[in-house]
């Protein structure tokens, strides 16, 4: 993670407002379930998790031109998960993105990926 730390930092601060998260990178990186994603030593995105009252949410950005290895990480990450995963998209974009990886509606910009709970 330190080889990409200032990307990173920097990515999301770009993003930050697309993202409507008010919060630090540091806040962020020190206080969710962070993940990085490279790819051949290219850093393409970040997914991070965070608990919401009893709800698990993720939100994450990505750099521009990796669409389908971004597509892929968030299928991947979501797969770490047995509980159902909430996420707000704030833009057509993310939501499409959403639901391409199994995300339904919940109602407004609010997506949840439901799992079997056993």
């Amino acid at each position: 993670f330190q080889k990409y730390e200032i990307q990173v930092k920097e990515l999301y601060e770009k993003s930050q407002e697309r993202l409507c998260d008010p919060n630090s990178f540091s806040f962020v990186k020190n206080n969710t379930l962070f993940y990085i994603f490279v790819i051949n030593g290219v850093f393409i995105g970040a997914i991070y998790y965070f608990m919401d009252g009893d709800k698990l949410f993720l939100n994450g950005f990505a750099s521009s031109k990796h669409h389908a290895e971004n597509l892929r990480c968030l299928r991947l990450s979501t797969s770490w998960f047995k509980s159902n995963i909430y996420a707000e998209a704030q833009n057509r974009a993310s939501a499409l993105c959403l639901i391409r990886c199994g995300f339904e509606r919940v109602k407004d910009n609010l997506f949840c990926l439901k799992r079997e709970l056993t």
